[in-house]
């Protein structure tokens, strides 16, 4: 089937459709000195197209009242795990969502919902329960707040995708959802077709997960019991070195890093194939010493097929190839050491 071609009008009417929130404000910078300010001006076709092209950046204020179209969460970091740890975990709770290459490090993962808003307490509470089960409470979620008001005028902006300056370097973009270390071939043709999130969706999971009245804890290690269930092992997200490890690279002990990686990408939710994917871009960072050759992707395919054919409980914390990168204040560490004196 022939691809329908998108003159500029088409593309800000799907640009609008999914990235506006305030129609009286809007956020930018100046790219050369990266000075961030407000414009108290209408958000007018001319500013997305101005923003689309790369003559002036777009920031979304997304919360009207107590509204939103869209929520994104933003990790700040150059790790894709992180991303595709959020994205698995939100795809079993039937939401959809989509990773984007920020502006300068790390990536925003945006969920859309259905055309007239939902109510954005709602989608910070859920996702709020994503990030504390992946033990990233810390992370910035756009819209901030749940409503505006209590002399909350505006609320913050976040930089909208496709900034025209920047698409061509890779940046502001959208990633495949099938491999996403590469970028979408066609950022239009993915915005078209957005699977947006209904409020009932919300609702049920609100529900399901008994998030009414509560404040959602991280969860991890009970520092006020020396007890802990073999299911705590995956509550911890990624711990320090593996993060280190993906993020930098290793220079020895290849072999049985991705092993111990696939084990703790699998532990904490990723499928056989985002798993692959992600060591496959880890196994590019590596700098072996003496001279030794990078691990290949045959080989990296058998440790992660070793790690996904059975059950290992251990974390790895012991093996010499885990201890360079290891962090005594890790939650890990201490739920190792607390298990092995009780």
């Amino acid at each position: 089937m022939a691809r329908i071609k998108l003159n500029s009008m088409d593309k800000i009417k799907i640009f609008k459709g999914l990235f506006m929130g305030l129609r009286n404000v809007y956020g930018t910078y100046d790219s050369k000195t990266g000075k961030v300010r407000q414009v108290k001006e209408p958000v007018t076709d001319e500013v997305i197209h101005a923003h689309l092209t790369g003559k002036q950046s777009y920031g979304v204020y997304l919360l009207t009242g107590s509204k939103t179209k869209a929520l994104a969460v933003d990790f700040d970091e150059d790790d894709l795990s992180f991303p595709i740890d959020f994205v698995v975990h939100a795809k079993e709770h039937k939401l959809s969502a989509y990773i984007e290459r920020s502006k300068s490090k790390g990536y925003h993962v945006w969920i859309f919902f259905e055309p007239r808003g939902v109510t954005a307490s709602k989608t910070r509470l859920v996702v709020q329960k994503i990030l504390a089960d992946m033990g990233k409470t810390g992370t910035e979620i756009f819209p901030k707040q749940d409503t505006l008001d209590n002399g909350i005028t505006y609320g913050n902006f976040i930089n909208a995708p496709l900034f025209g300056s920047l698409v061509k370097k890779g940046k502001t973009v959208f990633v495949d959802p099938d491999d996403p270390v590469k970028v979408y071939p066609n950022q239009w043709e993915l915005l078209q077709n957005i699977q947006r999130v209904p409020e009932s969706v919300l609702d049920a999971i609100i529900e399901k997960c008994n998030l009414n009245n509560q404040t959602q804890p991280a969860r991890g290690v009970n520092h006020n019991s020396s007890y802990h269930s073999d299911d705590d092992i995956s509550h911890f997200g990624l711990p320090p070195c593996a993060r280190k490890m993906l993020a930098e690279g290793v220079s020895s002990y290849q072999r049985v890093s991705c092993f111990r990686l696939a084990v703790h990408l699998k532990r904490n939710g990723l499928p056989f194939d985002l798993t692959l994917t992600i060591l496959k871009a880890w196994a590019k960072k590596n700098h072996p010493a003496d001279n030794k050759r990078i691990i290949t992707e045959n080989e990296i395919e058998y440790q992660t097929k070793c790690a996904f054919e059975n059950t290992y409980r251990s974390f790895g914390c012991e093996d010499p190839a885990i201890n360079a990168y290891c962090d005594k204040n890790c939650q890990l560490y201490a739920y190792t050491i607390g298990k092995r004196s009780t």
